[in-house]
């Protein structure tokens, strides 16, 4: 927990959710390599190499839904994301509320009703759009009635630039879909 707390923390500096691949892949090499990470990790995974993938696809694989409380490193990260409530609340309007007993992850979603309506809200940053685009299609395509609104999360310090949010809303309107972008991280 404490190599877990270490990565959140410098992930957070960095600004991991917004870091293109090639940045995180050498984050993640260097993390492999760093005395006070990979070091104490050597322990337990004799190469480099071992500790990279431990990095990538234990903790920082999580690291997206660490940031809004969900899961066990959640406790972890050093300044949360904003609660699903507020993420709602933003892109929906102040009379929506999520069921938290419905959430779900991959991607991170809940159903959020109103007094006469209910959405699928789903979220994650811009890069994961596709994900909850398809997560969607997949649903309608298997039967699942109730609409979904799409949440883009985006953060002061990297806005999305307004082309970009011009695409995300052709997209959601050729596949039939809500989307919302909202400044939560």
């Amino acid at each position: 927990m404490q190599i877990v707390k270490m990565l959140y923390s410098e992930a957070e500096e960095v600004g991991w959710t917004y870091l293109p691949d090639s940045d995180r892949t050498a984050s993640y090499n260097r993390w492999a390599d760093d005395q006070h990470i990979g070091g104490k990790m050597s322990l337990f995974f004799k190469t480099a190499q071992q500790r990279r993938v431990w990095i990538k696809d234990g903790p920082m694989k999580e690291y997206s839904r660490a940031i809004y409380g969900i899961g066990k490193y959640a406790p972890l990260v050093p300044n949360p994301g904003a609660a699903v409530s507020t993420l709602v609340g933003k892109a929906l309007g102040p009379d929506w509320q999520p069921d938290l007993e419905t959430q779900q992850i991959k991607p991170l979603r809940v159903l959020a009703s109103s007094e006469s309506e209910s959405t699928t809200f789903t979220w994650g940053p811009a890069r994961d759009l596709k994900h909850l685009v398809w997560a969607a299609l997949r649903a309608g395509a298997n039967g699942d009635a109730v609409p979904w609104t799409l949440c883009v999360v985006t953060s002061f310090v990297k806005p999305i630039p307004l082309e970009e949010r011009r695409e995300h809303e052709r997209i959601a309107a050729r596949c039939g879909l809500r989307i919302e972008h909202v400044v939560g991280a």
